[in-house]
């Protein structure tokens, strides 16, 4: 690499959609964790109303707009139980998601089982 290439700082995102939907990821976790208290942390009240406001459909879809199934979707991925969660508790609950709506989009029967 030549020593241009080294000093230019690099911009994120790129224009890939990969790189764009990564940002917005991020952009909303933000817009919803800074709500009540730290930047990098959602309370249950931030965590509730990112999903359910920004997925309605998909919860919908998947039946997981019943009662009690956000709270303890919250309790679980809260693995060092401090009732919040950090970004990385939080893209369990993206993987967990991203994998419920690949079978939507697959046309399958259900969406995967809350065990999974």
């Amino acid at each position: 690499m030549s020593a241009t290439t080294l000093s230019q700082p690099r911009q994120f995102p790129g224009n890939c959609t990969l790189e764009m939907a990564l940002k917005g990821i991020v952009d909303i976790f933000h817009r919803y964790s800074s709500r009540e208290g730290e930047l990098d942390l959602l309370s249950y009240k931030d965590f509730q109303s990112l999903l359910t406001e920004q997925a309605p459909t998909f919860l919908a879809a998947c039946d997981r707009n019943r009662r009690g199934y956000l709270k303890e979707l919250f309790k679980e991925t809260d693995i060092n139980k401090d009732r919040e969660l950090s970004f990385e508790e939080f893209c369990i609950v993206l993987a967990k998601v991203t994998d419920d709506a690949h079978r939507i989009i697959h046309g399958s029967d259900r969406c995967a089982p809350e065990t999974d």
